[in-house]
């Protein structure tokens, strides 16, 4: 299996988790003590697979873009996928990048609703 698609597949692991330990450290919807940790976990798989990406590439990473990676990937990853792709490639990847958000959306929500449901 492609690096890569270990870095994702841990990443929708760790949005489920935090879902499912969300809900099961803090039922009422107050902030759980897991919280923080995935997280963490998600910025560090973000740039992880960032780190891979650019140097399958072979993109220059500067500092900044490091920076605005763990920062602000919302913003950065966009901006890196056009860098690094092009136009074309850039809309594309952005577009994948935007799915792969919304996905952890919503297994962070079947980790809860699933979680919800064990407890009754």
């Amino acid at each position: 299996m492609k690096p890569k698609t270990v870095v994702l597949m841990l990443f929708a692991v760790i949005s489920f988790l935090s879902g499912a330990l969300g809900q099961y450290f803090a039922p009422s919807g107050a902030q759980s003590p897991s919280d923080i940790p995935c997280m963490l976990a998600g910025v560090f798989l973000i740039f992880v697979w960032y780190r891979i990406d650019s140097e399958q590439r072979s993109y220059r990473r500067s500092v900044w873009l490091n920076i605005s990676v763990v920062a602000l990937a919302i913003f950065a990853m966009p901006y890196y996928f056009f860098r690094s792709r092009g136009i074309k490639g850039g809309f594309v990847a952005s577009g994948m990048f935007l799915l792969a958000c919304v996905a952890s959306v919503f297994l962070t929500g079947a980790g809860h609703f699933a979680t919800s449901a064990l407890r009754g």
